[in-house]
């Protein structure tokens, strides 16, 4: 029997706080999901806060997308839906993660930081991986809430786990500040905690911006969470009343692992800080320590208030396929008192439990984690994700992941994975316009001497010019192979214009040989720094280091000094260059920058994250800029006024790929790791 009433539920009114400065191989986001249908609703609001720290060799920033995709699919699950118990669904959630984290931290290098969180009316479930910290503001009382919970798994003995979970009550008009600890919030504490607690939420949420605003360096990552009272009419049923049931207590669990151990009791109220090994990991910085010791607080005793942790925890205790056989064996103290035909009945039963106890270890052993299904899972969630991101018109994440997802099935074959990978290499195709044009094999040396492994190629007019490692350079024509000369020993860089070839190596030695003449000369250029990239142009040489290029004049005459010709520090790290009398630089995250006579000119975003090693080409006479990705064995070819994609090269049958030229009228030359030269004429 149901009947109308007035409900009064909590609600988080939520407001992120994303602001990064320019720091390379970091990405961070804030991620927040509410149910759209009423099952959902039920199961409140889940919050993701993901920082990853990568290496140079490859770039992780789509972890983070990727977590908070999969923490919404496992938290919306159709499981969590049918049960409609929101710890539940946490805790499904956290182990789902677990299990696909395993494989990345056994395969990448990185630091990943996780913050998850789900407030469904009064209450919230945290857990985390790595740094987080959350902040409560009631009553205007300021509360570390993670340093005042002492069940709070402080454990860093593994940091690829998430924690335990941390489950409490809120109340009306608390405040939530939930966030990565960057040096940029923790440095100002002692001010941002007063302002948390004193001001409402845009108020906050406005001083924040106009810290980000007035300091480059600023960064934060975070949510400023504010539950405010709702009033609904809802159906509610008549209760039937029964016998009464104890108090439900609060349980930490770690996600995906069996713990029956029973946790002390603790006490109601929030204890004072102690020292954690959070806090050790925290950047040394003395500001931050000093405000750690301010921003503990106990909330006064007299205060009758719900805490953040309930009073009575026990550790969740779980049963297994032994638990049958255990508690019949219980009963064997108790045989000789029971009748015959209890005795049989019982026998039997033993003997049942113990066949479908063994058949189920059997089972069990026999089903063991497939690689595969792992590897099918991951891509799904990779394609799903993708799907995503191109729905809301982001193409280069979406480029980004689909690369991701073709990556997660390499070395599987059945007929899913098989299925999966069309799929992706269709979404991908389009996305990337990718024309019906391959390379074609146009040298293929027998063991040939000197030519058995080389480094580099370079095209020369119609031909190529490779160098071994050894600094022995040979022009290959359709007719076969001349030697040439002997340039640097152990080139870094070959470089050509229409009548030499060049090369450069570490130590700064330049020697260039010139074909007409036939004559080598070489000599030590001044103050060469450690390069990413380099060009010739017009007998001048350009050098890419870190965030700043130089020019050597008339080096291929014998020109040794160098010029600062761009130095800028505004727009990320700069990973390539080409020149056509404009000098066009790419960063690592796909912007192409234009300089003329040394100042900036304009910034297009060409929507690809380059990888490690590419780099882009042009001439005089191209409108295009070409874009050589070696590891995704892929050529894309951009408009060079608005940086629009035209189309891509697939080299895929080409196998694997040591360097890559582009000539001044698009033809593409390759050289494979098996020592043979491929090209490709548009």
């Amino acid at each position: 029997m149901c009947y109308k009433m007035e409900k009064i539920t909590l609600k988080p009114s939520v407001k992120e706080l994303l602001y990064k400065a320019d720091e390379p191989n970091i990405h961070f986001d804030v991620l927040s999901y509410q149910g759209t249908t009423n099952q959902e609703k039920n199961l409140g609001s889940l919050f993701v806060i993901g920082h990853v720290k990568f290496s140079e060799n490859e770039d992780l920033a789509y972890m983070v997308s990727l977590i908070s995709s999969l923490a919404r699919r496992e938290y919306f699950s159709e499981s969590s839906l049918k049960e409609q118990d929101p710890k539940k669904a946490f805790s499904r959630t956290l182990k789902k993660l677990n299990e696909v984290l395993v494989d990345f931290f056994k395969n990448k290098d990185f630091k990943l930081n996780i913050g998850l969180a789900s407030i469904v009316g009064d209450n919230i479930y945290i857990s985390r991986l790595g740094k987080f910290k959350i902040d409560l503001a009631r009553n205007h009382k300021f509360i570390d809430i993670l340093n005042n919970i002492e069940l709070f798994n402080k454990d860093t003995e593994n940091e690829e786990q998430f924690s335990n979970i941390i489950s409490g009550k809120l109340e009306p008009k608390d405040k939530l500040f939930a966030y990565f600890p960057t040096r940029s919030i923790t440095s100002r504490g002692k001010v941002l905690n007063g302002i948390f607690v004193n001001d409402n939420q845009d108020e906050f949420v406005q001083k924040i911006t106009n810290l980000a605003s007035n300091a480059n360096t600023f960064s934060c990552c975070g949510f400023h969470i504010a539950m405010q009272e709702v009033k609904e009419i809802a159906l509610e049923t008549i209760p039937q009343y029964s016998m009464p049931i104890a108090a439900q207590t609060a349980s930490v669990t770690g996600p995906g692992l069996d713990n029956e151990e029973d946790e002390e009791e603790k006490s109601d109220d929030l204890q004072e800080p102690e020292e954690t090994d959070e806090d050790e990991n925290e950047e040394d910085d003395s500001a931050e320590e000093d405000e750690d010791e301010e921003m503990s607080f106990t909330p006064p005793q007299e205060v009758r208030q719900p805490h953040i942790i309930p009073s009575e925890v026990s550790m969740t205790k779980r049963g297994n396929v032994f638990t049958p056989l255990v508690s019949q064996m219980g009963k064997l103290k108790s045989l000789g008192k029971m009748q015959r035909g209890s005795q049989l009945r019982f026998f039997i039963s033993i003997t049942a439990i113990i066949v479908v106890t063994l058949t189920a270890l059997i089972w069990l052993k026999s089903a063991g984690p497939s690689q595969e299904g792992d590897a099918l899972e991951l891509a799904n969630n990779n394609l799903k994700l993708a799907q995503s991101h191109l729905n809301q018109g982001n193409s280069k994440d979406a480029r980004f992941v689909l690369q991701a997802a073709l990556s997660n099935v390499s070395g599987f074959s059945n007929k899913k994975i098989d299925n999966l990978r069309d799929e992706i290499d269709r979404t991908l195709s389009d996305l990337d316009r990718v024309s019906t044009q391959e390379p074609s094999l146009f040298y293929g040396p027998e063991n040939e001497d000197g030519l058995a492994e080389y480094s580099f190629l370079t095209s020369l007019g119609s031909d190529v010019v490779v160098v071994n490692p050894s600094g022995k350079s040979y022009s290959v024509t359709s007719a076969g192979v001349t030697e040439l000369s002997e340039l640097s020993a152990t080139p870094q860089y070959l470089l050509s214009d229409e009548t030499s070839v060049s090369s450069l190596n570490s130590l700064g030695e330049f020697s260039t040989f010139d074909i007409g003449s036939g004559k080598r000369s070489s000599h030590t250029l001044k103050e060469l720094p450690s390069i990413s990239d380099a060009s010739l142009y017009q007998d001048n040489l350009y050098v890419l280091s870190e965030n700043t290029i130089y020019k050597y004049t008339d080096v291929t005459a014998g020109g040794t000094g160098r010029t600062q010709w761009v130095n800028d520090l505004t727009i990320g790290n700069l990973v390539s260059l080409t020149i056509d009398g404009n000098i066009y630089a790419l960063n690592d995250s796909g912007k192409l920058i234009t300089y003329f006579k040394g100042e900036k000119q304009k910034e297009v975003d060409l929507a690809v994250k380059p990888a490690v090693g590419s780099k882009i080409f042009t001439a005089p006479d191209l409108a295009f800029i070409y874009l050589a990705d070696k590891s995704n064995k892929k050529v894309y070819v951009f408009d060079k006024t608005n940086g629009s994609l035209k189309t891509s090269y697939r080299l895929d049958v080409v196998g694997s790929i040591k360097d890559i030229d582009i000539t001044p009228n698009g033809h593409i030359w390759i050289l494979s790791g098996d020592n043979k030269i491929w090209q490709l004429q548009p």
